[in-house]
């Protein structure tokens, strides 16, 4: 969601680096409102005033663009990490109580953070999951893996043995899909992961699926990843007839820093994870489905929705 300022602002160049500056308007650059300027404003603005609504608005987007930049690491946007905080702030100052002595900036502060992680938590996996519930899935599929067994509730309880709250934890561990998983954790009955599958040079390897070959569904299932993913992931595993390639080295070929290529990769083998694996086990039926299924228009969906729309 994108907040629009109602007061004039300056475009940047689509640079990255100037996505900050897109937001910016010369009452944003002026120095954050005092106390006793912020309790007139916030006084204007319960009378109704959108003037010192929009002014409290933008003398704080240095706050956000601060909290912001602390998250640049991520695979998202500046754009969208501001647009995300511009919110927080928004929702922080709709719900600010002057008369409990708290300043408005250390106030807001929590609500800005609240709405960059909670943007990050959506791109962390097909969906958020508490860290709870995700730590004890995890378990749980850990001890599925040795056994040999379905995972049920009493493989979860060594784990919640150690938790002070399991208050619904069974239930709340069901509603987490198995392929939710992180991309490096095994495949079942087996040592290898998502990675190892790609980066196998074994061409006359048995398809997953009958009357195909392996590098047939790899190239298939590469399909739902951005460009640049799918660069990232060719090159690293040594698809497509090339040698594998070192980050660094991807990077100078593509122009990106080392961290970046690491990045793609990330996501690139997250999301192979969320199409492929259907009960810890490789399942290339989901990709024919998903290439296969009407979606009735809605061409932009990411892979991740492409994957639990199946």
């Amino acid at each position: 969601m994108t907040y629009h300022l109602t007061t004039k602002t300056k475009h940047y160049s689509s640079d990255e680096s100037d996505c900050i500056g897109r937001y910016m308007t010369a009452r944003s650059r002026m120095n954050p409102p005092t106390k006793k300027e912020c309790e007139q404003l916030l006084s204007d603005m319960k009378n109704g005033s959108t003037d010192a609504r929009n002014e409290l608005i933008e003398r704080h987007l240095r706050l956000v663009a601060s909290i912001a930049l602390k998250y640049k690491f991520a695979n998202i946007p500046m754009e969208d990490l501001m647009a995300e905080g511009i919110e927080g702030f928004i929702t922080a100052l709709d719900r600010f109580d002057s008369t409990k002595g708290n300043k408005l900036s250390t106030y807001s502060t929590w609500w800005i953070r609240q709405r960059i992680q909670r943007l990050l938590s959506k791109f962390a996996g097909p969906i958020a999951i508490p860290h709870d519930v995700m730590q004890a899935k995890r378990h749980q599929n850990r001890t599925s893996n040795k056994t040999n067994r379905e995972p049920n509730e009493a493989s979860a309880a060594e784990f919640k043995a150690t938790k002070v709250d399991n208050q619904n934890l069974d239930k709340r561990i069901k509603m987490v899909p198995n392929a939710i998983l992180s991309f490096d954790e095994p495949i079942r009955n087996t040592k290898r992961n998502v990675g190892d599958l790609l980066s196998s040079n074994n061409h006359e390897k048995d398809s997953y699926r009958e009357g195909g070959s392996l590098e047939e569904d790899i190239s298939m299932a590469l399909r739902f990843l951005d460009g640049r993913e799918k660069k990232v992931m060719q090159l690293r595993y040594g698809l497509d007839d090339e040698f594998p390639l070192k980050l660094g080295e991807i990077g100078e070929r593509m122009k990106i820093s080392a961290e970046r290529v690491r990045q793609l990769q990330a996501v690139g083998l997250r999301k192979l994870r969320a199409i492929l694996l259907h009960k810890g086990e490789i399942n290339f039926r989901n990709v024919d489905k998903l290439l296969g299924k009407n979606l009735r228009g809605k061409t932009k969906m990411s892979p991740l929705e492409l994957a639990l729309a199946s």
